[in-house]
């Protein structure tokens, strides 16, 4: 039996207008984010950030990062509710 594999990055043909697929990678600590850093919010909160919601990590904490929404605020997150974009 053969079996065929292709790549995530050649399974769509670019078109204008259409975003590039992406994969998301969990942040599960505060070892594996770094001040500075470009973070994607993927909570979904009541009175919270905006699902995917960009923002810049402002501090690390022990549980949480304190991340820098631009004009919608600054928020203390935990690491679970973030995720770092990743080129597919």
């Amino acid at each position: 039996m053969a079996t065929a594999t292709h790549t995530i990055s050649n399974s769509q043909i670019p078109m204008p207008g259409m975003p590039r697929p992406y994969t998301l990678r969990r942040v599960l600590s505060s070892g594996s984010v770094a001040p500075g850093q470009i973070v994607e919010y993927q909570g979904r909160i009541s009175g919270g950030p905006r699902f995917g919601l960009k923002g810049r990590v402002v501090k690390i904490r022990g549980r949480q990062a304190v991340v820098d929404m631009g004009t919608d605020g600054t928020w203390h997150i935990p690491y679970y509710f973030l995720a770092e974009s990743e080129a597919a």
